[in-house]
């Protein structure tokens, strides 16, 4: 059995900056996580505006060290056909980045480590039970997580960071509020001749959805298409040609990148908790809230909230934490719904009536 002062289930960014804020105030924090970071994963952009965080969790000079790739803007196809340019130039924070997200997810992790966090995979949780024998906010409560390769972890607090499924604020009696449902379906293409060296990336809205691409550090063209399975169903979404967006198509075409691998459908709406903590438990993270991927906030959100996370419960401000959160998620789904409703050429098409 290990014991510790907090138990962190799932992993990815939000885990890894709630571990390693803990391990540095001096607290025992094991990450609980069901495999090992392996193959690609979507998201793997991040704004100018992340560097605080990045310099806080003391990651923001390996990012070049590390191999990623300097993103100097976004262009856009969005209200009009033409490509708008919007350019970190004179952003305070300087350039974004396309990441490695496997190799980044590794560097947060291993900086936890390094920090003093303990990091368990192949160790899903299966089952969890609350000390009997001591009333709630007692002392000596205790989360009991059994997991299913018998392992049994014992914490008086845990946070959930277990992304959209928040398998343990579901088991801890929280529900899910779904503010928008998209799906979204990614492919990493490849080339065999010269890859685009150009690192911005580039937005284009369509009849039914809207288009993403950036190049990644290793070459590859990360290219994401999002729809409502509503108005697209999923098997067809996978099969969505390039042909409905000319500037993602021009892009693909002209460096004769290829899909070589079958592509990933993932969920891509908005939800979030109708609670982000309760007694002895928190959610950061996908699992607190998960947002659409337009506003390229997902890494950032994810290591914001388990830093807060992690600062509740060194100071047990824990009402501040759930204040944190939403407003974050009020400021996020103000930004959403300007944006959306920015796209006004197709008035008639259910995509986008459904988001105005």
């Amino acid at each position: 059995m290990t014991v510790c002062d907090v138990a962190i289930v799932g992993g990815g960014p939000a885990a890894s900056a709630a571990a390693l804020t803990l391990a540095r105030a001096g607290l025992r924090a094991v990450i609980l996580e069901r495999g090992e970071d392996r193959g690609d994963k979507p998201g793997e952009s991040i704004a100018p505006g992340a560097r605080p965080l990045l310099e806080q969790l003391g990651v923001w000079d390996d990012l070049a060290a590390d191999g990623h790739l300097p993103c100097h803007g976004n262009r856009s196809s969005w209200g009009s056909e033409r490509i708008d340019e919007m350019p970190f130039l004179f952003s305070p924070y300087g350039k974004g980045w396309h990441l490695d997200r496997r190799r980044f997810e590794q560097l947060l992790v291993r900086r936890a480590v390094e920090a003093g966090a303990e990091r368990k995979t192949h160790a899903r949780v299966v089952d969890v039970s609350r000390n009997g024998d001591v009333p709630p906010g007692g002392n000596n409560a205790v989360w009991r997580l059994r997991c299913a390769n018998g392992e049994t972890i014992e914490a008086p607090f845990v946070i959930d960071a277990t992304g959209r499924a928040s398998w343990f604020a579901h088991r801890a009696g929280a529900q899910r509020i779904v503010d928008d449902v998209l799906i979204a379906v990614v492919a990493f293409l490849e080339t065999d001749g010269a890859p685009d060296r150009d690192s911005w990336t580039l937005v284009e809205a369509v009849e039914q959805g809207w288009w993403y691409s950036a190049v990644l550090p290793d070459g590859r063209l990360a290219v994401m298409f999002i729809t409502d399975p509503a108005v697209v169903a999923p098997r067809e979404a996978a099969a969505m040609p390039f042909a409905t967006a000319p500037h993602t198509r021009a892009r693909i075409e002209t460096y004769a990148y290829a899909v070589t691998a079958p592509p990933q459908l993932v969920h891509a709406g908005s939800s979030r908790l109708n609670r982000a903590m309760g007694e002895g438990w928190c959610a950061a993270g996908d699992a607190a809230m998960a947002l659409d991927p337009l506003s390229s906030h997902g890494i950032t959100s994810a290591l914001a909230t388990g830093v807060e996370a992690a600062q509740a419960v060194v100071s047990g401000s824990f009402e501040r934490y759930e204040t944190v959160v939403d407003t974050m998620w009020r400021a996020y789904a103000a930004m959403r719904r300007n944006i959306y409703a920015s796209e006004r050429r197709w008035a008639s098409s259910p995509f986008w009536t459904r988001r105005i």
